[in-house]
């Protein structure tokens, strides 16, 4: 299946399929939570281009985590034509697409479904997990479609933000493609989720123990405001127990 990444936007599906209706719901939530990373980015993200002449077009992105911060997911999109018209054009939008992220959700739902209808970097495979390629998601993907990848839909964005998709921009940033070069600076799909999961688990308890250091302090405040409730009532009933004066009658001075 050939598809744009703009198609793939539209409707990761295929034109096969021509009714997508939560198209509008992704776009409002993956724009919401790309912003949100990016004020957390300061606006910039690691990017590494590459090229072959004007056939192939290689964009490597470091995908922030929205949980665990400082942690980047490796995605890459590929853009190829064999079409002279194509070749010719100031842009990328009419050229073949094909993904790669190392992101648990591509790796666990999609990956097959990529690879079977050629959607996947072939040159990649190797920092694939083995099984997300060879077996078929049968639980979380069991009709096996093509569908969003948030990682994905985050780099489209960045990229019409920087206006990556426009030949310009590739003349004066891209190096040479070379697939070792790319290879290197790519973790292995099944060591990435690994080191996620670990610092997943730490996030989890820094979270855990502010929660209940919060608690102990929010304890700790209402336990000192009882304590000065009670001394109160003491001070209260002390006072309660003095006698008050007897009037001393006034006689006047005859």
């Amino acid at each position: 299946m050939k598809m744009t990444l703009e198609e793939y936007i539209k409707n990761p599906m295929g034109v096969s399929n021509a009714v997508f209706s939560q198209r509008s719901m992704y776009k409002d939530l993956y724009t919401n939570k790309f912003n949100n990373i990016m004020l957390r980015e300061a606006g910039s993200l690691v990017m590494h281009m590459y090229r072959e002449g004007d056939t192939k077009f290689v964009l490597h992105i470091k995908i922030p985590s929205e949980v665990v911060p400082k942690f980047y997911y490796d995605v890459v999109l590929e853009f190829t034509t064999k079409n002279p018209l194509t070749i010719l054009s100031t842009n990328l939008n009419n050229y073949d697409i094909r993904f790669y992220s190392n992101d648990p959700a591509f790796v666990f739902t999609f990956a097959y479904s990529f690879s079977k209808n050629d959607l996947f970097i072939t040159d990649l495979a190797s920092k694939m997990s083995r099984q997300a390629l060879s077996d078929r998601a049968k639980e979380k993907n069991p009709k096996n479609i093509v569908g969003y990848v948030k990682s994905i839909y985050f780099a489209y964005i960045y990229i019409k933000a920087h206006g990556i998709d426009k030949k310009a921009v590739w003349s004066v940033e891209a190096k040479p493609y070379n697939v070792n070069t790319l290879l290197a600076d790519i973790m292995q799909a099944d060591d990435k989720i690994a080191l996620r999961q670990r610092l997943g688990l730490n996030v989890e308890k820094a979270k855990e123990a502010n929660k209940k250091a919060a608690k102990l302090k929010t304890r700790n405040i209402y336990s000192s405001h009882d304590r000065n409730n009670e001394k109160f009532v003491k001070m209260a009933k002390t006072v309660g127990k003095i006698k008050t004066a007897r009037t001393v009658k006034y006689t006047k001075r005859k």
